[in-house]
């Protein structure tokens, strides 16, 4: 049976080495997809975002307020409008993502404190760009109308010390964790390159084999000896390279990046190579259900390609409905993710880990039917 294995191995490091498109489905393009990743994300913090103004008081508070807003790190305001339709039209283009209204009689509302609005009109399909424009707002205006509340307690004849304390009695502390950096890149690309990794498992698995019966040779493959040796055999050299690759990604993640890693890295290297082969498992079971490779292919896409939405990283779980949950739950990524997250920011022991771990494995129950479809293959 062993030789049955190694035969099989060798057969497939030959084709491998044959063909450019095989190589780079195990070595040069997901190392290629996860470079870009890095580079898109690389900023890690929004900033300079374009927004338009209409400034309908052109007060010097009203200035004031614009001039702060565009000091912030995180708006730019690149264009100054005279009304509110033109400014709405570059929204509409994409020019801007957000127009800043100051209204009529600004400056004396303030100061007669009937509380006016500075209104943003946001573009709210950009769901995590809006959620950050709001927040640089809110803190910028804050900062504004303390100021100008410090300034009417100032002018009543108060201390600066008491007017001080009149505006802000109340001091709020906040400390972050996990992502301590605040920064988008930390949680973003760590659940990116394991949802672009599982897409090259699942292609890569179905190019070795879809090529193997389009070319109609494998009665020749499996003439001898045993289908699941030679089965595995073939897999092997897929299995090694997409779990190196997967480690290569905890790699830049918790050792080139300063990202603290507080669980056991064994544990989160296991969970890879597991997964590895459940995704392998369900690759030749969309393969075997017609022998069609060009449909194999297609499945592969439409099961993996999505798989980031639904992990629960910027769509929480609880919100889900049932069928994304489902579908969730039809994901060995997803469970690799919630390991990940748990060993790196919640240092969760390997116990803990064994449900997840589980539920990985289960998926390897798909090689039952894979390796019944082959022998009745071969017997056609």
């Amino acid at each position: 049976m062993l030789r049955d294995f190694l035969w099989a191995l060798k057969e497939e490091l030959r084709e491998i080495q044959s063909s450019w498109y095989r190589l780079g489905l195990i070595i040069f393009f997901p190392i290629l997809s996860f470079a870009l990743v890095i580079i898109i994300f690389w900023e890690g913090v929004a900033h300079d975002l374009p927004v338009a103004v209409v400034d309908y008081d052109k007060s010097s508070l009203s200035r004031k307020v614009l001039f702060d807003i565009d000091a912030s790190s995180t708006i730019e305001i690149v264009q100054q409008c005279d009304d509110l339709a033109s400014a709405k039209k570059l929204l509409q283009e994409s020019s801007v993502y957000a127009v800043i209204i100051i209204p009529h009689n600004f400056t004396k509302d303030v100061y007669l404190k009937k509380s006016p609005k500075v209104t943003a009109l946001l573009n709210t399909q950009y769901i995590l760009i809006s959620k950050i424009f709001k927040a640089a707002l809110l803190e910028t205006v804050s900062t504004v109308a303390g100021g100008v509340e410090v300034g009417t307690h100032l002018a009543s004849g108060e201390p600066l010390s008491e007017a001080v304390k009149s505006v802000g009695p109340i001091k709020l502390y906040t400390a972050t964790f996990f992502n301590t950096y605040k920064n988008y890149f930390y949680f973003l690309v760590s659940a990116l390159l394991p949802s672009i990794w599982q897409i090259f498992v699942v292609i890569g698995t179905i190019v070795s084999f879809g090529t193997l019966f389009k070319a109609k040779r494998e009665k020749e493959f499996f003439a001898e000896g045993s289908v699941v040796m030679k089965t595995l055999g073939k897999l092997f050299p897929y299995t090694l390279a997409y779990f190196l690759l997967g480690a290569l990604y905890l790699f830049y993640l918790y050792g080139v990046q300063p990202w603290p890693f507080e669980g056991s890295i064994a544990v989160m290297l296991f969970a890879v190579f597991v997964t590895t082969l459940a995704y392998q498992a369900v690759a030749l079971f969309l393969f075997v259900t017609g022998f069609d490779y060009a449909r194999a292919l297609s499945l592969g896409a439409v099961y993996t390609a999505p798989a980031f939405a639904f992990l629960g990283i910027t769509f929480p779980i609880y919100s889900m409905n049932d069928f994304a949950i489902f579908w969730r739950d039809l994901l060995p990524v997803s469970y690799l993710v919630n390991i990940q997250i748990s060993l790196a920011n919640y240092g969760a022991s390997a116990l803990q880990q064994l449900d997840n771990l589980w539920h990985i494995s289960l998926f390897l129950l798909f090689l039952l039917p894979v390796f019944l479809r082959f022998r009745q293959r071969l017997v056609q």
